[in-house]
């Protein structure tokens, strides 16, 4: 018969067993036991897997045939670089980078924070009753460790150097962090466990230090390609290519979508209203996006205006003859409800997307329509846009099913950890499909069009992004003592300033920076400037663009 029987004899060897392996997470250590289990996990399964994917690649190949005739050889290049027609033909026929030189240019990002979150929780330790992360000494600190190494990384100015700086700056603050007081019995329930529990609320949704940290640090990034590329110390191997291929701005672009996708998860989470969990109908998120799309659109027509009115240079294989990034931006929001309509799992709905439009591009007369037609109709001329739109649709889907992960609250401390598996898990899934793609069936990653391969690349990438920063606050955090580590923290210690106030107003920023980008160019003959003018301008630029976001946070307003 089956139910409890309450008689049961309870065998303690077992019971502590059992604890043990539910609580393994909170006392991990890396020692002899726990080190072949690492390397195999983390370095011989993934060589292993890069192996096969190398040595299957373009066994198959579905990608449509890419024919040049002699004129696409060898163009006319103009021979003035101050004219429009000598700016637009320096950006196209691009190849880019590999992914290696472009992950290595960006791992200066995830050691910058790391340097910063040392230093702060360090001085945090040591004081916390006068510790202030708004001093100027800060923020001059925080300017030196955020926007140095990017200046150097993106310009090819000592990058290892850099790199090697980085780390060896954090290893010093790291160590100058003391450990948690130590704990007599360590499998005792953690202190931190009770008071996590006891504020969770369901419905709430509170800031994650690590999503502010990740959306500033991708838009700081867009913000400063979007000018450099116009000077000559920005290398071209990083700017947009042509058609396929990778590169830091193709990777930008995405990382731009999928970080709006994982903050746009909250618009189709449930909502707490009168202490009640009520979720959106169907026309509540779209009356919500029309809203958000709106601004958005007026944007990107008015940028359409007034980059015709100034004859400004415009690349058309970009994004089409009339379309721009405002324009996909601001059908993002509408068109998300109605995928949700159709399936509520949005894992689901984006995998669908990818796998159905790449099958159309590869397998139909559609992917030698995209890249050779002439652009004779408002389609054609537009087919870039228009069509990318389907691609960059699933990569906000999939943005926001990660954020449906990780931005409401965890209800457990055990929880808030798990999450870590969840981001590594998506992080792993996107890599393995973009291996799939692009090693195995030889198609290449293709930001003009936004196909399967690039998608995953992007995901892949930005998970990866995510789960770094996790973990880098998950194990600064753990070592201070339960009194200073989940209550009583000051503004600044969480995140930097100026990142928190890009974050808070990332869209005005982007504005900005368009606003920038278009005013110097037409001001300064940007190919003509030596590389200190280069360096100078660039900063200037810079710190503009981040001066009004600055203003409205120390002002406490919150536009978009």
């Amino acid at each position: 018969m089956g139910g409890h029987n309450e008689t049961l004899l309870k065998d303690p060897a077992i019971e502590e067993w059992i604890w043990m392996r539910n609580n393994t997470h909170r006392y991990f250590k890396i020692n002899k036991r726990t080190t072949p289990t690492l390397i195999a996990m983390g370095i011989v399964f993934p060589g292993l897997l890069f192996w096969f994917a190398s040595s299957t690649q373009d066994k198959l190949k579905l990608g449509p045939v890419v024919k040049k005739s002699v004129a696409d050889m060898d163009p006319l290049v103009p021979s003035d670089p101050t004219t429009k027609e000598y700016k637009e033909w320096r950006v196209s026929d691009l190849d880019g980078s590999s992914l290696t030189e472009i992950h290595m240019v960006l791992s200066t990002v995830v050691l910058s924070y790391w340097c910063w979150k040392c230093k702060t929780a360090a001085e945090f330790h040591r004081n916390p009753a006068n510790f202030s992360g708004r001093s100027w000494q800060h923020f001059v600190f925080e300017c030196t460790v955020f926007l140095v190494p990017m200046f150097m990384a993106l310009t090819e100015h000592y990058l290892y150097t850099t790199i090697a700086v980085l780390i060896g700056t954090g290893i010093y603050y790291r160590k100058q962090i003391p450990n948690a007081p130590y704990r007599a019995d360590k499998w005792a329930p953690d202190p931190r466990a009770d008071s996590f529990k006891q504020s969770f609320a369901p419905g709430k949704i509170t800031p994650k230090s690590y999503l502010s940290i990740y959306r500033a640090e991708m838009m700081l990034l867009t913000c400063f390609c979007i000018l450099a590329v116009d000077f000559n110390v920005f290398p071209l191997k990083f700017a947009k290519v042509e058609t396929f291929g990778t590169s830091i701005m193709d990777l930008g672009v995405g990382s731009f979508v999928f970080s709006a996708g994982v903050v746009g998860a909250k618009s189709v989470l449930p909502k707490r209203v009168d202490g009640k969990i009520v979720a959106l109908s169907l026309w509540q998120q779209l009356k919500a996006g029309l809203r958000t799309s709106l601004p958005v659109l007026v944007l990107g027509i008015a940028r359409f205006v007034l980059t015709e009115s100034v004859d400004y240079q415009k690349h058309a294989t970009e994004y089409g003859t009339h379309w721009n990034f405002f324009f996909t931006l601001g059908l993002l929001p509408i068109c998300v409800p109605l995928g949700l309509s159709l399936c509520g799992d949005l894992r689901v709905t984006s995998m669908a997307l990818l796998v159905v439009y790449q099958a159309l591009y590869s397998l139909t007369p559609l992917g030698n329509w995209l890249e050779h037609a002439d652009r004779t109709n408002i389609v054609a001329a537009n087919r870039e846009g228009i069509f990318s739109f389907v691609g960059y649709l699933a990569m906000f889907l999939l943005g926001m099913s990660l954020g449906q992960e990780v931005l409401p609250d965890a209800p457990t401390f055990k929880a808030r950890r798990m999450r870590l598996v969840s981001v590594l898990g998506v992080w792993t899934t996107a890599l393995i499909s973009f291996f799939l793609f692009s090693f195995v069936l030889g198609i290449e990653p293709s930001r003009r069009f936004a196909n399967a391969p690039y998608c995953f690349w992007v995901a892949g990438f930005n998970a990866a992004m995510l789960w770094v920063f996790m973990v880098i606050e998950e194990d600064v955090d753990s070592k201070l003592p339960p009194q200073l580590a989940r209550a009583g923290r000051p503004a600044g210690y969480e995140v930097p300033v100026i990142l928190e106030a890009i974050n808070v107003n990332s869209l005005t920023t982007f504005l900005v920076a368009n606003l920038l980008t278009g005013a110097i160019n037409m001001q300064v003959e940007t190919l003509l400037c030596t590389t200190v003018q280069s360096m100078l301008v660039l900063g200037g630029y810079t710190l503009m663009f981040m001066l009004p976001a600055l203003l409205l946070y120390r002002s406490n307003i919150r536009l978009r």
